[in-house]
């Protein structure tokens, strides 16, 4: 049978099962089929009582000691199998012999001393085997399969000091990829030892004892591409006699690894006979010498890593021999000096790692020396104290530079880096002190700049006027101010020519207020970071020509209010960060056009409450941190509860956002999502209760005041001159200046009325008036009818014209008005009163009416009501007793 077939029928006897337990082992149902796992329950032996179509079992961490003939005599399915973390120290030659399937098996971590000849002969199927971490004191050669299955062998962990190259005979016709030999004894290994490893990619010999390198122990007919020495306490490399060996007939080897070794030096030629070897490895290998020799023979190498060891003089000569090499690192060692020779070679390195080491400067031999494939160098944690004109001369490609952590304290100059006109990422972090003098002129492809953690000195503010590709620029604490950002007077930004511009970081510095127009030329801004930045003021309008906003950090701050219309153009603001600040309140309208906004930061903050009808993202579902706020968990903060029920918004930190102390007392310390308004905040009778009798109390005092309103009319009038008093008659009545007291004009349809009501109140109310004109009646009939009026108007203390819808439809009652008011003006005082004797309303009235109402002229108006009438003759008494003083005209 099959091994395919074999898992169908397992499959489908097993199809039905549901995970249960036997002994302890949980059973379950896997794609491969049934699995049973023992782990952790103290076993001693296999367990008998197993379903028989078990597929995967795990044994690890028992107390199994040994495995007999008949362990697995009733599980003949089993493809997995793990026994590590057990005690075995005895396998019966015919413990696996039952498992036909067998694929993968793990016997690591046990005290196993040598495995049985033929223990795998007949699992043919076997593609795993892991045996680190045992007690082996042999290769086990002869238990390993008879057949070419086994596809990785982990023998590592074990005390292996000696191997012979018979012992790997069982692996010639084997399709073996990987092999590990780590942590063993092995001291030494024989020639050509591996020459039966037809097969194996990844050999791992790495944490052995070998104190001498020899080239010959890993060369030979091999097929072997990855090839590790690490740890292993070599001391000395002993390369091959290069006049016998033809490099055409050694290995494959592709990668070394030697790090982590005691090589002092590298000798001559020390890898002759590695043609194929792109990458070889000498990490922290106490390397303190070279030569311009070290590496020849290495034809193909891409990549050599010679980081943090004791090399003090580098010169890429040494390399001269490598032309295909592309990265080459040398950080981590304390170089002093590097030198730039006149025949360097390397046509095609791009990469080159400098970092830590104590270089001040790098000489240069021939300024026509130059690595146009140079496109990264790493030369920060180094001691350059300025950067020269030529110090980078030889790569005029560079891409990226790293300067950052030096003892940088002199300006850079519009020179400094003139010759890195293609320069993408520019990292000056750390520096002592960095004074820049339009630096960046003439870096016009600059994409990344980063100028952090040190105090940063501008010459002028226009220093990024020729950076127009810069996509990020970070600048934290450099002790930047906001004066230093944008100047008022000059209305000039630090930003101008950053067209560009996605990223800004301005964390850490000392901005306290920002002024609209800062952010002014930043149209493609979308991260803005100026958190811990100790900002008071954001004025109105700062973030106004950001549009294009997504991420905008002002946390750790010390702002303690924000203007509704902050972020009124941020239409695709996603997250925005307003924690640990102080304010007290979130504006309303402060999301009206944020719709995008998907995270909201405000925790920290000393917010009491939201107030109602203040406007969140509704179009996604809105992540809220708000803990660490001294929330008032009141009726007033009820509809903001209800909303965080909702399922538009999910609050982080929820088990942390507590009431406080102002809060409802049975809420006082509980989350706020654990306070139920519904409990506390019904409906309020008291206080509708007040609210209705309010309004029909003041229904009742307008319909009253209303009824009495001439009533309260002379009552306030009487009030008036007993407070303020007046001023007495300007000009008392005199007979000598005056023959009549009163003219009465009015239309001679209303002569009924004054007979009715005029005339008699006057006798009754006024006895003294006894010289009176009532209308035209009375004129002098001696003269002409415009003339009497002018002489009966002139002659009197006062006129009173009577004022109704018949008079006003009268042309020669309007004349008679005219004529009264021009005696005003001739005499400047004002000696005329109107009467309305019925309501008229203002459509109707005559211009002159109007005009001379809008002098504030005196009026009175009839009424039916007795107190309205007493108010009127009260009225009438005051004006009969004094004419007025007038200072301006009326325009008739």
């Amino acid at each position: 049978m099959s091994l395919l077939s074999a898992r169908s029928l397992v499959k489908d006897v097993s199809g039905s099962l549901s995970p249960k337990s036997t002994n302890g082992c949980q059973l379950r149902n896997t794609s491969l089929g049934l699995k049973a796992n023992c782990t952790h329950l103290d076993l001693k032996s296999v367990p008998q009582d197993l379903p028989s179509n078990t597929v995967i079992l795990r044994l690890t961490s028992n107390k199994i000691t040994t495995l007999f003939n008949s362990s697995f005599a009733y599980l003949p399915d089993i493809v997995i199998l793990g026994l590590a973390s057990n005690i075995l120290s005895k396998i019966e030659s015919g413990a696996f012999k039952p498992l036909a399937h067998l694929r993968e098996l793990s016997l690591s971590n046990n005290r196993l001393v040598s495995l049985p000849s033929g223990l795998l002969c007949m699992n043919n199927f076997l593609s795993t085997l892991i045996l680190c971490t045992n007690r082996l004191f042999s290769f086990p050669g002869d238990a390993l399969p008879w057949s070419n299955s086994i596809k990785k062998l982990d023998v590592s962990g074990n005390k292996i000091s000696l191997i012979d190259s018979r012992d790997l005979k069982p692996l010639q016709n084997c399709s073996l990829e990987r092999l590990s030999l780590v942590n063993n004894a092995l001291s030494s290994l024989p020639l050509n030892i591996f020459s039966y490893l037809s097969t194996v990619r990844v050999l791992g010999i790495s944490r052995n004892n070998f104190r001498k390198f020899h080239i010959s122990m890993v060369l030979g007919s091999t097929v072997i591409t990855n090839l590790f020495f690490e740890s292993c306490k070599i001391h000395e490399i002993i390369p091959l006699n290069k006049s016998h060996v033809s490099l055409g007939e050694w290995g494959n080897i592709s990668k070394l690894s030697l790090a982590s070794n005691i090589i002092i030096y590298v000798p001559d030629f020390a890898f002759w006979g590695f043609n194929q070897t792109t990458v070889i490895s000498l990490h922290n290998s106490q390397i303190a010498k070279l030569s311009n020799r070290s590496f020849c023979g290495l034809d193909h190498l891409i990549q050599l890593d010679l980081s943090y060891n004791r090399l003090t003089t580098i010169s890429l000569d040494m390399f001269s021999c490598n032309k295909m090499l592309q990265q080459l690192k040398l950080n981590g060692n304390n170089i002093a000096r590097l030198s730039i020779g006149k025949e360097s070679g390397l046509s095609l390195l791009y990469i080159l790692d400098l970092a830590h080491n104590n270089i001040k400067d790098i000489e240069i031999s021939r300024k026509n020396v130059t690595f146009p494939s140079v496109e990264y160098i790493d030369l920060s944690f180094n001691r350059f104290t300025w950067i020269k004109r030529l110090i980078l001369w030889s790569f005029t490609n560079l891409k990226i530079l790293n300067l950052s952590n030096n003892d940088i304290y002199y300006s850079y100059s519009p020179n400094s880096f003139i010759n890195l006109r293609l320069l993408q990422e520019l990292y000056l972090t750390n520096e002592h002190l960095q004074i820049i003098n339009k630096a960046f002129r003439y870096l016009g492809a600059l994409t990344v700049l980063d100028l952090s953690f040190a105090p940063l000195k501008l010459t002028s503010i226009s220093q990024f006027t020729n950076t127009s590709s810069l996509t990020t620029l970070i600048m934290r604490e450099n002790s930047l101010r906001s004066t230093d950002m944008y100047h008022v007077k000059t209305k000039s930004s630090l930003f101008l020519g950053l067209d560009s511009l996605e990223r800004l970081d301005l964390r850490q510095n000392k901005l306290d207020m920002l002024v609209p127009g800062t952010f002014k030329p930043l149209k493609k801004l979308k991260i803005l970071d100026l958190s811990q930045s100790s900002i008071t003021v954001l004025s109105r309008g700062v973030f106004d020509s950001l549009t294009a906003l997504m991420t905008l950090d002002l946390r750790d701050n010390e702002i303690t209010k924000i203007s509704e219309c902050l972020l009124q153009t941020q239409y695709h603001l996603a997250v925005l960060f307003l924690s640990n600040n102080k304010l007290e309140t979130i504006p309303r309208t402060l999301f009206n056009e944020t719709s995008s906004l998907h995270s909201l930061y405000i925790q920290e903050n000393k917010i009491t409450t939201i107030e109602p009808n203040t406007m969140f993202p509704t179009n996604t579902t809105l992540k809220l941190d708000a803990y660490g706020n001294p929330f008032s968990c009141t009726c007033r903060l009820s509809w903001f509860v209800n909303w965080l029920h909702s399922g538009n918004v999910e609050l982080r930190n929820r088990e942390i956002t507590f009431c406080s102390l102002t809060s409802i007392k049975e809420e006082v310390h509980s989350p706020i999502l654990s306070f139920n308004p519904d409990q506390f905040c019904g409906i309020d009778t008291v206080m509708i209760t007040c609210v209705s009798f309010s309004v029909v109390l003041v229904v009742v005092i307008c319909l009253v005041a209303y009824r009495k309103r001439w009533w309260l009319n002379y009552k306030l009038f009487l009030l008036k001159l007993a407070i303020f008093g007046y001023e007495e008659i300007n000009q008392d009545f005199d007979a000598q200046d005056y023959e009549y007291q009163l003219n009465i004009m009015y239309n001679e349809d209303d002569e009924e009325w004054v007979d009715r009501i005029m005339k008699p109140m006057l006798q009754e109310r006024f006895p003294h008036l006894r010289k009176v004109v009532f209308g035209d009646n009375d004129l002098n009939i001696g003269m002409f009818y415009i003339n009497a009026l002018h002489y009966a108007t002139e002659i009197s203390f006062k006129t009173v014209l009577l004022i109704s819808y018949n008079s006003v439809d009268d042309a020669w009652f309007l004349t008679k008005l005219r004529i009264a008011l021009e005696h005003i003006n001739d005499t400047r005082l004002d000696k005329v009163i109107l009467i309305f004797i019925e309501d008229i309303h203002d459509e109707d009235l005559p211009y002159l009416v109007r005009l001379f109402l809008s002098k504030n002229k005196p009026y009175m108006l009839w009424t039916d009501d007795e107190d309205g009438q007493e108010l009127f003759w009260a009225q009438f008494e005051k004006s009969m007793r004094a004419n007025r003083a007038l200072n301006s005209v009326i325009p008739v």
